[in-house]
C-alpha cells in the first residue's frame, strides 16, 4: 500500500578490505559497519555483516542470503572491496583471488549476476556497489584484453534498484576520516522517513557530488515501479516540493503546506500509461508547481519527474540562479524581486573544515522561526529553508554560523553570518541553548530548542554547572 513501509526487510553486507594477493583498502570494514547500523535503525529484521569472504565463503553467504531472500518484502545487498570489469561484465573479487591472468576471472570472482540473482524472491530488491575502484590486476595482464582500468560497467536492470559508488569507468574516493563519502551518504539519506526507494539513489549522488566537489559521481541504474515505495514511513519535510499537487490554495507565509508524501504523489504514480496528451497535462501541472514555490528543490523535482520535459532548460536556470544569484547575468529574474538568495552569500555545509566535536553536536529548532539547525563540529548549517528578515532566503546545507567553540562548561561562543555579530550560546537548566548575538545597536536573543544530540550524556555533564534561566 503507497505509504507503507515494507515490512520484512532482509540484507546482507560484505567487507572485503585485507586481500592476501593484491593492495589492501582501509575503508570497507567501517563503512560496512555504518551502513548495517543504519539498516539496523529503519527496522531491517535480519542484517548479516560478513567480512574478508574468500571465494567459498563468498558464494556460501550469497547461497544462504538467496533463501533467506526468498519470499521478503525487501532484500538489500551492499558490497564495499574491490571489483573488476572484464569484456563487459562486472566481477567482485574475494580476497582469495589471485587473478594471474584475466581469463582466472569466472575461476576465482563472483560476476554481479549471481549478487543479483540472490534478490530475485524479493518484492522490493536494491544492490548497493561501493566497488568502484582501480583494477588491482591490471599490470599483471598480458596480451590483448578490452578489460579497463579502473570502475565497473553500466548495467541494465529490471524491477530493480541498483547503486554504483561512482560513474562508469570512474573511481570512488575513501574518505579521509574512515568512511568514504559514498557510505556516509548512503548511511545518512537511508534512513530518512518519507523518501521513496525511487529517489534514493539521485539523493545520494547528489550529496556525494557535493561532498567531493563535483568529482565523484554515483550512477543509478534502475527500473521500478513509479508507485512511491518507502524503506522508513513518515512525512518529510525535504519533500515539500509536492504539497498541494492537486490543490490550488495559498500557502502559509509563503512556505509549502506539509503533506502526506505518499498521498501527494498517487496522481504521479497513476500516470503510468497515460495517453501522450495527459503526460502533457501532468507536464505542466507539476511545472505551474515548481513556478508557485520557486525553490531548488521544486524545480529538481520536476527535472526528476520529467527529464526531458518542455521546461526542464528553465528548470535548471531556475535553480542555477537560486543557488547564485548572478548566474545568469547578475539580474534577478523573479517574480519575487524582493526575496534574494543567500545562495552565494553563505557559505555551504561541505565548504566550512570541521572543528573539533562538541556537546551541543546536534539538530536544534529555532524559537523565532520553528526552523531546524544542525551543529556539527564547530559550525551552524540550515536543515529547512526559511526567509530571513523577509529579504534573503535561507536554503537547507548553508552555514549560518561558524568558528563555535566551548568556552566553559555550557558556555559556547560563535560567529553569526546573518546577522554579522558575535554569537553567546549558554546551556540553560532545562536542556536548550540561550543564544544572544552582538549586534548593533541592540543584541539579538533568541533560543535554540534541542531536537536530537549526537551525545546526549556529554551535553548532561554540562548541566550541573548551570543556574536555573
Amino acid at each position: 500500500m503507497p505509504g507503507t513501509a515494507w515490512a520484512q526487510k532482509v540484507a546482507l553486507v560484505i567487507a572485503n578490505s585485507d586481500y592476501e594477493h593484491t593492495s589492501q583498502l582501509a575503508n570497507p570494514e567501517a563503512d560496512s559497519v555504518l551502513v548495517a547500523g543504519a539498516l539496523r535503525q529503519i527496522g531491517f529484521d535480519t542484517v548479516e555483516l560478513a567480512s574478508n569472504l574468500d571465494q567459498p565463503e563468498f558464494m556460501a553467504k550469497l547461497r544462504d542470503f538467496r533463501e533467506l531472500a526468498d519470499g521478503a518484502d525487501a532484500a538489500l545487498v551492499y558490497y564495499a572491496g574491490h571489483g573488476v570489469e572484464s569484456k563487459g561484465r562486472n566481477w567482485l573479487l574475494p580476497t582469495s583471488a589471485t587473478l594471474a591472468a584475466e581469463k582466472d576471472m569466472p575461476f576465482e570472482a563472483i560476476e554481479l549476476g549471481r549478487v543479483l540473482d540472490t534478490l530475485e524472491g524479493a518484492r522490493l530488491r536494491i544492490a548497493i556497489l561501493d566497488a568502484c575502484r582501480n583494477n588491482p590486476f591490471a599490470s599483471r595482464w598480458q596480451g590483448d584484453n578490452r578489460s579497463i582500468s579502473r570502475g565497473l560497467a553500466p548495467l541494465e536492470v529490471d524491477d530493480m534498484l541498483v547503486i554504483y559508488a561512482a560513474a562508469p569507468g570512474a573511481f570512488a574516493f575513501d574518505g579521509a576520516d574512515g568512511n568514504s563519502p559514498f557510505a556516509l551518504a548512503l548511511a545518512r539519506r537511508i534512513v530518512q522517513p518519507g523518501l521513496p526507494v525511487q529517489l534514493l539513489g539521485g539523493m545520494v549522488r547528489d550529496d556525494v557530488l557535493e561532498a567531493t566537489d563535483g568529482e565523484q559521481r554515483p550512477f543509478i541504474s534502475a527500473s521500478m515501479t513509479g508507485q512511491p515505495l518507502f524503506l522508513v514511513d513518515g512525512p518529510d519535510t525535504q519533500m515539500q516540493w509536492l504539497a498541494s499537487l492537486n490543490s490550488s490554495s495559498p500557502s502559509n507565509n509563503g512556505q509549502p503546506e506539509l503533506v502526506n508524501f505518499a498521498s501527494a504523489t498517487d496522481a504521479i504514480a497513476a500516470g503510468r500509461g497515460i495517453t501522450a496528451a495527459e503526460h502533457t497535462l501532468l507536464n505542466e501541472k507539476v511545472w505551474l508547481e515548481a513556478l508557485a514555490q520557486d525553490s531548488v528543490q521544486s524545480y529538481r523535482a520536476y527535472l526528476t519527474q520529467f527529464p526531458e520535459g518542455a521546461y526542464a532548460s528553465f528548470a535548471k536556470a531556475n535553480i542555477a540562479q537560486l543557488l547564485d544569484p548572478t548566474a545568469t547575468g547578475g539580474e534577478l529574474n523573479s517574480d519575487k524581486p524582493w526575496i534574494i538568495s543567500l545562495g552565494a552569500a553563505l557559505p555551504g555545509r561541505y565548504a566550512i573544515d570541521l572543528g573539533a566535536p562538541l556537546p551541543i553536536d546536534g539538530v536544534w529548532r529555532i524559537s523565532t522561526n520553528d526552523k531546524r539547525l544542525r551543529i556539527e563540529r564547530g559550525r551552524a548549517f540550515a536543515v529547512d529553508g526559511w526567509n530571513h528578515a523577509l529579504l534573503f532566503r535561507v536554503e537547507p546545507e548553508q552555514v549560518t554560523m561558524t568558528d563555535m567553540r566551548r568556552e566553559a562548561a555550557g558556555s559556547y561562543l560563535g560567529r553569526d553570518i546573518l546577522l554579522n555579530g558575535d554569537a553567546q550560546l549558554t546551556l540553560r537548566a532545562d536542556g536548550n541553548l540561550g543564544v544572544k548575538v552582538s549586534t548593533f545597536p541592540f543584541p539579538v536573543e533568541f533560543v535554540l530548542i534541542r531536537e536530537a544530540l549526537d551525545d546526549p550524556a556529554t551535553l548532561e555533564e554540562e548541566l550541573p554547572a548551570m543556574s536555573g534561566d
